[in-house]
C-alpha cells in the first residue's frame, strides 16, 4: 500500500517540476516584471536587481555628483520604487521614470548631508576663537558630515531633535515653544545648554 501511494503522487510531483521549469523558462515581458515588482514578488525584485542596479549606481553617481555616495541614493531610490513600482510596457518609459525616482532620491541625499553639516558649521566660528587656529575646522564635506552627526548621536534623542529643528529645519524660539508646550525663554536657555554640551562633544571628537 505504501508504495502505491508512493507511486500515485509521481504524478503530481512531475507535474510540479514541469511547472517550475516552465516558470524558469518562460520570458517574460516587461509589463509582465513591473506589474510583478508592483506586487512585491521577490523574483521580480531578483530580476530588477540583476538588470539595472549597476546603470542606476552609475546615473546616481552622476546626479549628486559624488560617487561615494551613489549606493546610499540607490537605496533610497529602491524605497521609493517599492512604494510606487506601476506597470510599464516600454522599456524607454521604466527607465525614464527610474532616472526621475534616483534624481530625486539624489537631490533629497544632498539636502539631508547639507543639513547634517548646519550645526558643525555654526560652530565652526567659536571653534575658531576658541583654539587661535583658522585651519582646525578645515573639514572636507565627509569629515564635517561624520563629525555632525557622530556628535548628534551622544545627545539624548529629544535634545538632538530640537537642535535639528532649530538649525537645520529652521524653526524659531517661537514656534519650537509652542510645539513643546513652554516659553520662547525656556527654549532658549535650553538650547543654549545644548550648544554647550555640543561643543564639548564635538572638541572631545576632535
Amino acid at each position: 500500500m505504501k508504495n502505491d501511494r508512493t507511486f500515485a503522487s509521481w504524478p503530481h510531483f512531475l507535474a510540479g517540476m514541469e511547472s517550475g521549469i516552465n516558470e524558469r523558462c518562460v520570458e517574460r515581458t516587461l509589463s509582465q516584471w513591473t506589474r510583478r515588482l508592483a506586487d512585491g514578488d521577490e523574483r521580480a525584485w531578483v530580476w530588477f536587481h540583476e538588470r539595472y542596479y549597476l546603470a542606476l549606481l552609475r546615473y546616481a553617481a552622476r546626479c549628486s555628483g559624488n560617487p561615494s555616495a551613489a549606493s546610499e541614493v540607490v537605496q533610497q531610490a529602491y524605497l521609493r520604487i517599492a512604494r510606487h513600482a506601476k506597470p510599464f510596457a516600454e522599456e524607454a518609459d521604466f527607465w525614464g521614470w527610474l532616472c526621475c525616482v534616483v534624481r530625486c532620491a539624489a537631490v533629497d541625499h544632498g539636502r539631508h548631508v547639507k543639513r547634517r553639516m548646519v550645526l558643525l558649521e555654526k560652530f565652526a566660528h567659536w571653534r575658531t576663537l576658541h583654539s587661535g587656529d583658522e585651519t582646525a575646522w578645515h573639514l572636507s564635506t565627509k569629515q564635517a558630515s561624520a563629525v555632525a552627526e557622530e556628535a548628534l548621536a551622544k545627545l539624548p534623542v529629544d535634545d538632538a531633535a530640537l537642535l535639528r529643528r532649530k538649525y537645520c529645519d529652521g524653526w524659531s524660539t517661537w514656534e519650537l515653544a509652542a510645539d513643546l508646550g513652554t516659553t520662547p525663554k525656556t527654549i532658549e536657555h535650553r538650547l543654549a545648554r545644548l550648544r554647550q554640551r555640543l561643543r564639548e562633544i564635538i572638541l572631545r571628537i576632535q
